[in-house]
């Protein structure tokens, strides 16, 4: 009896150890919620949010709700960052009849839109675009500013833009690193803060800020740089290029003060473009022939996502866009020629199952065996 119960013991420490040393599995079920629908955040419900015919709009539950922001009758935008506790970031701009293009920026929360103020003003456009937003409704991204940049047609002249944090109606210029332009793409709910900023030699540099300071958090060899996501952990995101002067970046995560490549060919580019709670990371990468591949980085090991698919089925996952704290994966891809958006379901492996099935017969046994000793005596 004692044999059985170690035997038993054992099944039951592969069922609960299997998950974590396996390779995780997906699969794939698509979004056909409208020709025009480009949705790009999932959240920890299943919601989807982008832009639906080019309106703002979130999908839940079978149903599209278009979210019009702006006075505009017909504004082109999308919803471009969500919170956990239920905020909204979005931009809706459109052209007036005077050929200016005014983009605006905006926070929604229980049913309430707030319009976020702007860095530049005048008689040129405002732009001020939306990245990313906390649990406190801080939202972050950039905002044109008033500094025209020399050259350029001089009925439609530049301007620099700056990375903003928006917080009870205040606008905060986060600056530069020395450079002209700089853009926020992050906030965790501590509200650090990463992006990415011109230096005062020009080059395009990752940045994290926090406690009222920007800080430069380098690159591969002294290359280009930007961060594009930060968990509650800290663990940021971005990519870098190995070599200055390169064009070519590589998927990155920071931690600790150390700046990882995450495991793509250093010959080709691959980006990181979201992380959850967890710590999952997702990404795309070019392959040999030029293509984007879809990826997932966890436990220190990248895994390309058509390997993670049923090969019967012939997906091909391209770019990612999303991944929830449930793993649920938001992401294009391509099946006999046909493409579209799809939602990536992670799934227990066969061999769990497997071993789960094993321990249900396994305890059968055991039960089988104390009925019949019972019965003898």
């Amino acid at each position: 009896m004692r044999f059985v119960r170690s035997l038993l013991s054992a099944f039951v420490l592969g069922i609960f150890a299997a998950p974590s040393l396996a390779a995780p599995s997906y699969t794939v079920t698509t979004l056909n919620t409208g020709q025009y629908d480009q949705w790009r955040l999932v959240d920890n419900a299943g919601t989807l949010y982008g832009s639906s015919n080019w309106r703002t709009a979130f999908h839940a539950n079978g149903s599209t709700t278009v979210v019009h922001v702006s006075t505009s009758p017909f504004p082109t935008g999308a919803i471009t960052a969500i919170s956990n506790a239920g905020h909204m970031a979005s931009y809706e701009y459109w052209t007036t009849i005077g050929d200016d293009v005014y983009a605006h920026g905006y926070l929604t929360v229980n049913g309430a839109t707030t319009l976020l103020p702007a860095f530049g003003h005048g008689g040129v456009g405002v732009d001020t675009f939306t990245h990313g937003v906390n649990n406190a409704g801080t939202v972050v991204g950039s905002s044109r500013t008033n500094l025209r940049l020399p050259g350029g047609d001089p009925h439609y002249p530049r301007f620099a833009s700056h990375a903003y944090a928006y917080s009870d109606n205040n606008m905060k210029d986060l600056g530069t690193l020395g450079g002209i332009h700089s853009s926020a793409f992050g906030i965790n709910a501590a509200g650090t803060i990463v992006g990415g900023a011109d230096n005062a030699a020009s080059a395009k540099r990752a940045f994290i800020y926090e406690n009222g300071r920007m800080t430069d958090l380098g690159a591969f060899a002294g290359g280009t740089s930007l961060a594009t996501g930060i968990n509650d952990a800290g663990l940021i995101i971005g990519q870098s290029a190995h070599r200055a002067g390169s064009d070519v970046q590589s998927a990155f995560l920071y931690a600790n003060g150390v700046m990882s490549d995450l495991g793509w060919s250093p010959q080709r580019a691959s980006s990181a473009v979201d992380i959850n709670e967890a710590g999952q990371i997702i990404g795309y990468g070019t392959d040999a022939n030029g293509l984007e591949r879809g990826f997932i980085y966890q436990n220190g090991q990248l895994l390309q996502l058509d390997t993670a698919v049923d090969p019967l089925d012939n997906w091909i996952i391209k770019t990612t866009y999303s991944i929830n704290d449930n793993g649920l994966i938001l992401a294009d891809a391509c099946k006999l020629d046909v493409c579209g958006t799809v939602l990536l379901s992670p799934v227990p492996e066969p061999e769990t199952y497997a071993m789960m099935l094993a321990g249900l017969g396994l305890l059968g046994f055991c039960a089988r065996r104390r009925a019949s000793a019972a019965r003898a005596a």
